[in-house]
This record gives structure tokens, sequence and C-alpha cells, in this order.
């Protein structure tokens, strides 16, 4: 083979490799040149953090808002615990934070039959006289002068594994809507609202758990018009 065309070929080998190390499966080169939205989002899978390119719902509120949204919500994780989603919050100059979470808490100690344990930890998270680690972790968030929203979780399709879980997570539902509701700059949005396993089928994904990339999609628009109309 000529050198000369062998060239390209090897700086395509070493900068494939280049890129994937320096840029992870969420980079999105169109968001990265954005100006700051001053806007944080921090809890679990839902976010879907890990998306390919732009597809997580952080993504889609930066394309939305044409502004870059900062995602420190990491898969799996959980309100309770020394890691949990408190401490992913970066204190700073936010406008916004969005937060979710207690979903895999619920699982952790609510799924194998411990009624007591299980409302331990759901009044550890919230209880329903607004104390717990949401609580604070707001009331720290509201102290750096931003407004706040919470996600309330959507309705899991027949035959996921949080199906059993429906009355755990309406009581956090719940609690985190009546939260918002006596409590200056904090806002609850029902994903409730946005995607339904009868009304929009292709917002899941296939593991009948987390948002797909349309619901992504759906959700990370929905919450950019609330900022957007909010002012």
């Amino acid at each position: 083979m000529n050198k000369w065309y062998a060239l390209p070929v090897v700086l395509l080998i070493i900068a494939v490799p280049a890129y994937l190390l320096l840029f992870d499966e969420g980079y999105c080169p169109d968001i990265e040149e954005m100006e700051d939205a001053n806007i944080q989002v921090i809890g679990d899978s839902v976010f879907g953090s890990d998306a390919d390119g732009c597809a997580s719902i952080s993504g889609f509120m930066s394309l939305r808002l044409e502004l870059r949204v900062t995602d420190h919500a990491i898969p799996g994780s959980t309100v309770i615990g020394e890691d949990g989603i408190p401490s992913q919050y970066v204190s700073g100059d936010w406008g916004w934070t969005i937060v979710d979470g207690g979903g895999n808490d619920a699982m952790a100690y609510c799924s194998e039959g411990d009624d007591e344990e299980c409302d331990e930890k759901l009044d550890e998270i919230i209880t329903d006289d607004n104390k717990g680690l949401i609580p604070d972790l707001i009331n720290e968030i509201k102290q750096d002068g931003s407004k706040v929203v919470i996600l309330g979780y959507y309705s899991v399709p027949e035959g996921s594994e949080f199906e059993d879980l429906v009355l755990e997570i309406e009581i956090l539902n719940d609690r985190y809507k009546e939260f918002a509701e006596v409590n200056d700059d904090v806002y609850f949005i029902s994903l409730k609202d946005i995607m339904s396993p009868e009304e929009t089928p292709d917002y899941y994904s296939d593991d009948l758990v987390h948002p797909s990339e349309e619901g992504h999609q759906a959700i990370g628009n929905h919450i950019a018009d609330f900022i957007t109309n909010s002012g």
C-alpha cells in the first residue's frame, strides 16, 4: 500500500480510541458548545445520564433550551446512604435544580415483605410531615438561591420489576407533591402526566423500568418548557 494512502488509516486508528478515551458515551458535541444554563439535575437512572450522545433527559433539556444543563445524576442511585443522591448536589449559583429519587430505595427495602423496615426507610427519605433526607437536600439547595423541581415517578407497565412497588412509589410521589405545595420555589412535576403504559408505550425501554429515548425527549422537553414558562 502506498504510504500516503496508509497515513489517513493510521490517523483514524489513533483518533477513534482517543475520542472514546476523552469523551464518554454520553458526550454530545452540540451541547458542549452551548452557554451554561445554570441548571443542575441530580437523581437516579430515570435521567438516563449514561445514554448515548444527547439522548439523556438533560441532553434533551439542553437542546430545547439551547443552553447546557449540568447532569450529576448517577444511574442506580438511592437516596439513603453515604453516596446517596444528596451527595450528588454540587453547591453553586444554580437557577434551577431538578431532583428525583427513592425508587431504588423502595426496591432495596420494600420488596422483601418487611413492612416495618419499608416504612422506616420511606420515612427516612421523606415523612408525611415533610422531614427527611429529601427535604433536607431541598432546603440546602434553596439556600444557594436555586428553585427546585421534584419529579414524581411514572407508572410502570405490567411485568415490570417495579410493578409490586406501586404503593410505595405512590407514597413517595404524594409526599413529594405535598412538600412542594407548602414550600416556596419548590415545584412538583408528575411524570405520569407525560407518559403512561396505556397511552405512550413507546416512551418505555425494553426493560419496562426506564424511559426510552422517546421518553427521555418527552420528559426533557416538558421540564425545559416548564422552566421557560416559569420565568
